[in-house]
């Protein structure tokens, strides 16, 4: 049934290129999350065991404590919460989620809240004070603190930078001389 699902969303997405109606452009980028999913599903259901948090996420235990932290990023969770969650001691958990996904629980959770740090700043969407909270952090400083060494550069710094960088086709302008 995955090929034939990859065959509909296949021909989906050729009509509305071909088509060009009204809305297309959101259809599109709708068309290209589900065929995005599917993509995944049928990697970690494929005969070679997925490794990372995809690989996790198949896992009872672990992707319990992934779900979990993906749903509530400002939370404040300690190892000890995760493991409770995943049904595991903390050593058998932290030794099972870094045997899957390549880092310890917290460090990963740590990544995760700067990338989704970093999406918003480049989008705009927070100001800085808004994702330290949202990212689990007491303070804008902690929050500062724990991007520049996770990141490289300040929270502001990031975003003036990706502000400088997107092009002015990106605001919707026009190229001049296009």
């Amino acid at each position: 049934p995955r090929g034939k699902h990859f065959a509909q969303l296949s021909n989906l997405l050729v009509a509305e290129v071909e088509n060009a109606a009204v809305g297309g452009d959101l259809v599109l980028d709708r068309l290209a999350q589900v065929l995005f999913v599917h993509m995944l599903r049928a990697h970690v259901e494929g005969p070679s065991r997925a490794v990372g948090w995809l690989g996790a996420l198949r896992d009872d235990r672990l992707g319990a404590a992934l779900r979990a932290m993906h749903a509530e990023l400002g939370h404040h969770w300690t190892l000890e919460e995760l493991a409770k969650l995943a049904g595991l001691s903390r050593s058998a958990f932290a030794a099972a989620f870094k045997t899957q996904v390549g880092s310890s629980p917290l460090d990963y959770l740590i990544q995760w809240r700067m990338a989704f740090a970093r999406d918003a700043l480049r989008r705009d969407t927070h100001s800085i004070s808004e994702l330290a909270f949202a990212t689990g952090y007491e303070s804008e400083s902690a929050f500062s603190t724990a991007f520049r060494r996770v990141v490289g550069r300040s929270p502001k710094q990031f975003r003036d930078e990706s502000r400088r960088s997107v092009s002015p086709t990106q605001l919707g302008g026009r190229v001049a001389g296009a």
